[in-house]
């Protein structure tokens, strides 16, 4: 069994070479079995190496290596790296804080833009390709930018055009995450079984590319400034043209008549592009609410109605396997809303920025260790009560019990956020494996966007209402002295954010399938996203 050869070999630049399609059941392999052996082995050792051979064994090392530059060194590392240093950029600028705000709206708009990315991709492959070609054209782009930012002098780099290099450096990350996600979405269709280990190889580097981002951004840009940093990014953001260019996204050239055909199969399902329109209008809606309009009641009314409207669509137009998982991610998400102390930058920073991130990496090891094998709803039931009950650790920090018992306010807060950083991965890493097998053939980068954007919505929704519940129990501290009275409520906010995710789970029967995260939840050829939906019911469609 061919496990990768060299995947620039073929002729066409962006193909793989046949690998078969060879799953490990098949009957087809040339020999005496001999990688099957390896494939029980691999799983049945211990230790990064026999990890690391398991995911060789099942997605080849080019893969591997296309995730670790894409989703390790750009999203982990380059994304990590320069977000610190667009604040500093602006203030240079001497830009004002509303106006600040309006240019962040505009530089994040590519994430909201990741439905429409994806849609395009799926449906206007580029030589044949759908992946490959477009990750190419925002690498240019974002390399560009970078280079501008990095060496053009402030007085020759007007505000608009900063603006516009950090709009592009957003487009290369956010376009290269999608398709890689999707990449990784599609061959998990195929490799069910090791899905839980793939999405722990890809966030266990996120996490290592985003702690030493942190390490190292608070040094360098005290000692040369906010410009430095984009040209030191400028070539682990690049090199990810090298395994595209050899082939390593694994694509296989289509034909003008495949093209045509998967076009209109997509065209077949317009609920989808439906969805990825509305996701847009409601992303730049929210956008807008945020930055132009200082009213938190305003802000969080449209948060609330515009996710009641995402819902409802979502609910009606796809299938009801896949609108019911959306569902309750969206609900999670958006009843967990933070109010954690406020403390000085440094201890913020450094003491529990680095020890989340330390604690994170134990959580997903954790998981992928103790609980991969482990159904949705199980993993779901137990992580969500255990952050509940974690989370009472906030009433008591509000209510000062902590320092009555004797527990120094850093001491008590930096223990709740590590066992906070580890269960908080053994609750994320399920959504990402039931996310990523949900997404069709055909449809894996618009399917991938529509499916993670409406779970950012839910962060979007738990902003907004959270501050709206902190404005009417008068929490509104400006940062002037003496202004113990305004914290006195914030332990009922704090009680809220703690009981309130427990009534989703109380829908978890209903929303969540009962099935082991290493289970194919998609049929062999089911390509559609809206076939059984309650429209196409209405409609008779399905008939």
């Amino acid at each position: 069994m061919k496990r990768g050869g060299k995947a620039g070999s073929s002729s066409e630049p962006f193909g793989e070479e046949d690998r078969g399609d060879l799953d490990e059941e098949s009957p087809l392999l040339d020999g005496p079995a001999k990688p099957q052996t390896l494939l029980v082995t691999a799983k049945d050792g211990c230790g990064l190496g026999a990890y690391m051979q398991r995911l060789e064994v099942s997605f080849g090392h080019e893969l591997l290596l296309m995730l670790f530059v894409a989703q390790h060194l750009m999203k982990g590392f380059v994304n990590e790296f320069i977000a610190p240093c667009i604040a500093y950029l602006y203030g240079s600028y001497k830009v004002p804080g509303p106006q600040m705000q309006i240019y962040r709206g505009v530089t994040q708009l590519p994430w909201a833009m990741k439905p429409m990315i994806g849609l395009l991709s799926d449906a206007v492959p580029i030589f044949g390709y759908n992946k490959s070609p477009y990750i190419l054209l925002v690498a240019v782009l974002g390399a560009a930018a970078m280079t501008c930012i990095g060496s053009v002098p402030r007085d020759r780099l007007g505000i608009t055009s900063l603006v516009l290099c950090i709009f592009l450096i957003q487009l290369q990350l956010s376009t290269t995450d999608l398709l890689t996600e999707a990449k990784y979405a599609e061959k998990m269709q195929t490799k069910p079984k090791e899905g839980p280990a793939l999405m722990s190889f890809v966030w266990f580097g996120l996490q290592v590319g985003g702690l030493v981002a942190t390490l190292l951004i608070g040094p360098i840009m005290a000692s040369f400034g906010p410009k430095l940093p984009f040209l030191v990014t400028l070539v682990p953001a690049s090199i990810v043209i090298v395994p595209v260019l050899r082939g390593y996204m694994q694509e296989r050239r289509l034909s003008s008549q495949e093209v045509q055909a998967a076009r209109a199969d997509i065209l077949r399902q317009k609920e989808a592009c439906i969805l990825c329109f509305l996701m847009l209008a409601a992303t730049l809606v929210l956008s807008f609410f945020g930055t132009m309009l200082r009213d938190v009641r305003a802000n969080a009314i449209a948060s609330i109605v515009i996710a009641a409207v995402i819902l409802l669509a979502f609910s009606v137009l796809l299938r009801p396997e896949i609108a019911k998982v959306n569902t309750f991610f969206v609900l999670q998400t958006s009843v967990n809303f933070s109010v954690g102390p406020h403390f000085s930058m440094v201890f913020y920073t450094t003491a529990l920025g680095v020890a989340g991130s330390i604690c994170s990496l134990i959580g997903i090891y954790t998981y992928q260790k103790y609980a991969s094998e482990w159904t949705f709803r199980q993993l779901l039931l137990v992580s969500n009560i255990a952050i509940c009950i974690l989370s009472i650790s906030d009433v008591i920090f509000f209510l000062r019990l902590n320092v009555r018992m004797g527990i120094p306010d850093h001491a008590f807060i930096l223990g709740s956020n590590v066992f906070a950083s580890i269960l908080s991965q053994w609750q994320w890493m399920p959504g990402v494996v039931i996310l990523s097998q949900l997404c069709p053939p055909g449809l894996e980068a618009t399917m991938y966007a529509l499916l993670a954007g409406c779970h950012n919505l839910g962060g979007t929704i738990a902003s907004a209402t959270g501050a709206y519940v902190l404005q009417v129990l008068e929490v509104q501290p400006s940062g002037a002295k003496d202004e113990s009275a305004q914290f006195q409520n914030l332990w009922v906010c704090a009680a809220l954010s703690s009981i309130l995710p427990a009534f989703v789970l109380l829908l978890l029967p209903w929303l969540i399938p009962d099935r082991k995260q290493t289970d194919k939840l998609l049929h062999e050829g089911d390509v559609s996203v809206t076939e059984g939906s309650i429209w196409h019911r209405f409609m008779g469609q399905d008939a």
